[in-house]
């Protein structure tokens, strides 16, 4: 039997502790990078929960295991949740209210990855601006299904054994065998389509937990000293190289092999914590276990801890400075300690939860202390949004508030009275809650089997409009984000006028730009076989591409890419891309006003002198819709504001507002009669 299964082996708590350590380094002093850390969790709480039941035979008690996993789990745990989530409605800003009780109670639940791949899924919520103090929870939650999933899998191990004689360590060898191959063939293809959600998916990381516990069904390792110290260290080297060979988007696919690797070299390698030679002796002293005794504790910690120190210091960028680092780590390190301390500790001595009954009360119990703390924050932020609610129609008109003015330019309308409130922000609509939640409107999903639907639906998103009779023309929009916000506009012109509205697109992927996510090119070789196919009467998508430093280009391989449509006869309407911003805009008007400089720049900073349209000129059958009046209005001294007519432009920081782009309905479709003929 693997040594570890027969007792405490303090170097692979140590290891945990040197993951943990990597976690919160890269997180604090990194960016884009992933350490490793969170895989080794992944892979050490797997082997041991493995090696304990291959330990415990057919004596295994799924119960028993339940009730003492979660009893060390769940009281922590729950307190963070409540903690962060009282926090959070004090420093985070209303625009963040919604998301903050939402994965809050994901969180609690052990759902939190799943509701990161819904976030990224949906192209609107996925917006990098907004830290989420919750979000380090996708692993808790994914070991917290796993530790349900797995050992179902004992269970029918075990049953074998006892009623067909089979040997547990057969069926797991089995079982456990064909889960990796057939879980990392599914991470593999994953991370090729859809990367963001890859990421943090269950079944694209099981085969990590599994192949852990096939880790701990293999016999002891006899070595030479020289070999296990040998490897030992390259294990150790492995691990801390790990983040320097890739980045998040590579895993839990292939990326995922270094660390994983590293910490089996370790395991296998043996418990020589009495060889200073061996880098178990290493592992094995006190300053790496007093880290790892505290762990979890600092793995919950350490998150909100950094995001509520970048929302107080920082505008719009999630770097912190060396100082603000380290008092992010010493004061997550003091949390840590008195949490293990007052509440780990303590919940793992006392003898009253060694009953099952007392330990699933004490489950209960702390799970509704955090839920009636999201419950109190709820009731106040719907408060908060009475305000905005009361306010009329003719107080909140967007972009009705702009008169045209000469040469088809626009002009301020006189100033609008807010709603009262000594908050600033407040009085806007939709609200300063709401405004996060505000993302353009859908088209209802395709559906497979229908004409006209795209080959490749796993590639990005579709929706269709049908008319009830025969539609009287066809539009298509196809793209990223930026084009799919016009559907609020077109949806309305669509049911309107009887035409058939149709899109597909794939979030962050402008179609031709080149992008490292190999996804994104096969979605603009699909998409542009779609139109050819379906051959629309118009297909529209943003013509150019904006950035947050002000620089506006058309260099992404739009016109290129659709130069095949366009020579084939279909219009193509190319809408001018909107101002980007460096930070959250409801943000910064909630927390400075409307009137401060910090949330506006003038429009020379943020749009090119004219459009750039490139290589579009030399296409057929192009047409452009340009408002960027309606986003800057040119006056003197022309400025691109994040509030026009009492209504957020934007509802992040960088795509508009459903309100405004709702407000802004007449005004799209006179341009588009006007540039259709």
């Amino acid at each position: 039997m693997q040594p570890s299964a027969a007792g405490f082996r303090p170097e692979i708590h140590g290891l945990r502790g040197v993951a943990i350590l990597l976690v919160v380094a890269y997180h604090l002093w990194t960016a884009g990078r992933v350490s490793g850390g969170v895989d080794v969790f992944l892979f050490i709480s797997a082997f041991l929960m493995t090696a304990s039941f291959v330990r415990k035979g057919t004596a295994f008690r799924l119960l028993d295991f339940l009730v003492q996993r979660f009893r060390r789990l769940v009281p922590l745990a729950a307190i963070v949740v409540a903690a962060t989530t009282a926090v959070g409605w004090v420093v985070l800003p209303p625009t963040r209210y919604e998301g903050l009780l939402n994965h809050a109670r994901a969180s609690l639940i052990y759902r939190e990855n799943w509701r990161l791949i819904a976030d990224e899924a949906n192209y609107m919520v996925a917006d990098p601006q907004r830290l989420n103090p919750f979000q380090h929870f996708w692993s808790l939650s994914l070991q917290g299904q796993l530790f349900v999933l797995l050992p179902l899998v004992f269970v029918a191990a075990a049953a074998l054994e006892r009623h067909r004689g089979i040997p547990i360590r057969r069926t797991l060898a089995v079982v456990l065998g064909l889960a990796t191959v057939a879980s990392f063939a599914w991470a593999v293809h994953r991370v090729e389509v859809d990367p963001a959600a890859a990421y943090f998916e269950t079944w694209a990381r099981a085969w990590e937990f599994t192949a852990a516990g096939l880790v701990a069904l293999l016999p002891t390792l006899r070595m030479p000293a020289a070999l296990a110290r040998a490897l030992s260290w390259a294990g150790v080297a492995l691990l801390l190289a790990t983040g320097l060979l890739w980045g998040r988007g590579a895993f839990p696919a292939w990326a995922a092999l270094p660390p994983l690797a590293a910490a089996a070299l370790v395991i296998l390698s043996g418990p020589r914590s009495d060889d200073a030679g061996h880098a178990a002796w290493w592992l094995s002293r006190r300053p790496v276990t007093f880290v790892a005794n505290r762990a979890y504790s600092l793995y919950l910690w350490h998150w909100p801890v950094y995001v509520f120190t970048v929302v107080l210091t920082s505008n719009g960028d999630h770097r912190t400075g060396p100082v603000d680092s380290l008092t992010i780590l010493a004061l997550s390190f003091v949390l840590a300690d008195l949490s293990t301390r007052l509440v780990e500790r303590r919940f793992h001595r006392l003898d009253l939860l060694r009953s099952k009954r007392y330990a699933a009360t004490a489950i209960v119990a702390f799970t509704l202390m955090a839920t009636s703390v999201l419950g109190g924050v709820a009731a106040l932020v719907e408060a908060d949004d009475r305000a905005t609610a009361a306010l009329a129609p003719e107080q909140r008109p967007g972009a009705r508030a702009l008169t045209p003015g000469p040469d088809a330019a626009v002009t301020p309308a006189p100033a609008l009275p807010t709603a009262p409130s000594p908050t600033p922000g407040r009085g806007i609509a939709p609200g300063d809650r709401a405004i996060a939640l505000d993302w353009p409107q859908d088209l209802p999903p395709c559906e497979e089997g229908v004409p006209g639907h795209p080959a490749r639906p796993d590639l990005g998103w579709c929706g269709v409009l049908e008319p009830e009779g025969t539609p009287t023309r066809v539009v298509a929009v196809v793209g990223d984000s930026h084009a799919f916000q016009w559907l609020t506009t077109l949806i309305p012109l669509a049911e309107e006028r009887g035409w058939r509205l149709a899109a597909y697109g794939r979030a962050a992927c402008r179609v031709g730009s080149p992008n490292p996510d190999p996804g994104c090119t096969e979605y603009t070789d699909e998409a542009i076989a779609w139109l050819l196919e379906t051959r629309p009467d118009q297909v529209i998508s943003t013509g150019s591409s904006t950035r947050a430093d002000g620089a506006e280009h058309d260099d992404w391989g739009w016109a290129e890419a659709i130069a095949p449509v366009a020579h084939a006869g279909i219009a193509v309407v190319n809408v001018r891309d909107n101002p980007r911003w460096a930070f959250d805009m409801p943000e910064c008007i909630q927390r400075y006003g409307t009137d401060d400089p910090r949330c506006s720049a003038r429009r020379a900073d943020k749009l090119g002198e004219a459009w750039p349209t490139g290589g579009l000129a030399d296409l057929p059958n192009q047409y452009y819709l340009d408002f960027s009046d309606w986003f800057c209005p040119p006056t003197k001294v022309s400025i691109c504001p994040g509030v026009i007519g009492n209504t957020y432009v934007y509802m992040d920081s960088n795509h508009l507002s459903r309100a405004y782009l709702e407000s802004m309905g007449d005004v799209f479709a006179q341009a588009w009669d006007e540039a259709m003929g």
